[in-house]
């Protein structure tokens, strides 16, 4: 099976959808009791879309809930643009030939990763493609722990004093309620289910691994998203 083709027909039947319906559920556990979950019902048919969430956080012992409903119309902003100079661009911190150098490493990654995914084609003509974190090359690895962590590429060198992985990044602030937390490793594993007309009908993420609090004491952490699509 051709990935490159198969990939492409998903983000073209993807992007020129008029309307979009789904449900996004996500469960975190914390070193095996649940310490987060959200579930995020979406709608979006052309200009207009919505979203209802309900969100639930375990803080000093007690679950917070928290509910909300938006409502929006317009595109808004293109933000490709943002995301494709900040792709090409060097690393913060590198000057002269280095941009090169960062422009191909980027490049690397974007292979290793493509390189890493299967497509199985299954019976009625669905398809199921899957990732394992465990078959990315390590440079790929570390460069996921480090876009977690909201590590921003900077070396001893730089007189940064979270070089060692003591920069906790914003993304766990609002999961973890005594104090950011930072990844220490990592596995997982990405499904996506195709139907026959090469639209998704689910995404699933599962991943394991353990994070370090503020006081450098490991925690297993566990956490599992799904994505359903309703055509």
């Amino acid at each position: 099976m051709n990935k490159a083709k198969l990939l492409y027909d998903v983000t073209r039947i993807l992007k020129n959808k008029d309307r979009i319906d789904g449900v996004l559920t996500t469960f975190i556990q914390k070193d095996q009791e649940e310490i987060f979950s959200l579930r995020n019902q979406f709608a979006k048919s052309g200009d207009q879309a919505s979203t209802d969430v309900t969100c639930e956080l375990k803080l000093e012992g007690k679950k917070v809930k928290r509910e909300s409903h938006t409502e929006f119309s317009g595109s808004g902003p293109c933000c490709h643009g943002d995301k494709m100079r900040r792709f090409f661009h060097h690393r913060h911190g590198t000057t002269g030939g280095n941009c090169v150098k960062g422009f191909f490493s980027r490049l690397s990654l974007m292979f290793g990763l493509f390189g890493a995914v299967k497509a199985e084609e299954r019976d009625g003509g669905s398809v199921l493609i899957s990732l394992n974190l465990a078959d990315l090359p390590e440079e790929l690895k570390t460069e996921v722990r480090e876009r977690l962590n909201g590590r921003c590429c900077r070396s001893e060198e730089d007189g940064n004093p979270h070089a060692h992985g003591h920069h906790y990044g914003h993304h766990w602030h609002h999961v973890f309620a005594d104090g950011p937390h930072s990844v220490e490793s990592l596995d997982g594993l990405l499904l996506v289910t195709l139907n026959s007309k090469r639209e998704i009908e689910k995404i699933s993420l599962n991943l394991d691994g353990r994070v370090l609090d503020q006081k450098d004491e490991s925690h297993a952490v566990t956490a599992t998203a799904d994505v359903q699509f309703a055509w």
